[in-house]
């Protein structure tokens, strides 16, 4: 055959004309190559399962030079679950919520007397490296902040 080239789950057979048209081949092969990339993001798309899940990491804090790093985690397939900066310091959600109509999340939880409140908005929603952006309430102190899943 003039030539032939596969991509996953899809064939293209590319014989040339009689005439032997030069760029026949490469045609062909940038032809696969546009119908396999989707298929290959789809691919590298899959696994990443609800767009809560993971562990999420940042920080927040009431201006730019005074930040306090952030650990989130997780969504368990049936609500969002997990802590505050998880470790022996861990403040657990007594309240978590997300609204998937505009993906904006409500987190609650207390530790030490301190209640903690933060409203954010899943941005770059369709990306493994998404983030949560919106404001921080720890007791009185109020600021931004930002996570990324990791």
């Amino acid at each position: 055959m003039g030539g032939a080239g596969q991509c996953p789950g899809l064939v293209v057979v590319c014989k040339p004309a009689s005439g032997h048209r030069p760029g026949a081949r490469l045609i062909c092969l940038l032809s696969c190559i546009a119908v396999g990339l989707p298929a290959l993001g789809q691919t590298l798309n899959e696994g990443q399962g609800h767009p809560l899940k993971g562990v999420w990491l940042g920080d927040w804090g009431p201006d730019k030079t005074h930040r306090n790093p952030v650990t989130i985690v997780n969504w368990d397939g049936k609500a969002i679950t997990g802590s505050i900066n998880p470790g022996p310091d861990a403040v657990r959600f007594t309240k978590a919520d997300l609204d998937p109509s505009n993906w904006t999340v409500h987190l609650e939880g207390d530790s030490k007397g301190t209640h903690y409140m933060i409203d954010g908005k899943i941005e770059n929603l369709g990306s493994l490296r998404r983030f949560i952006v919106g404001t921080w309430t720890q007791g009185n102190q109020k600021g931004d902040f930002k996570i990324t899943r990791q």
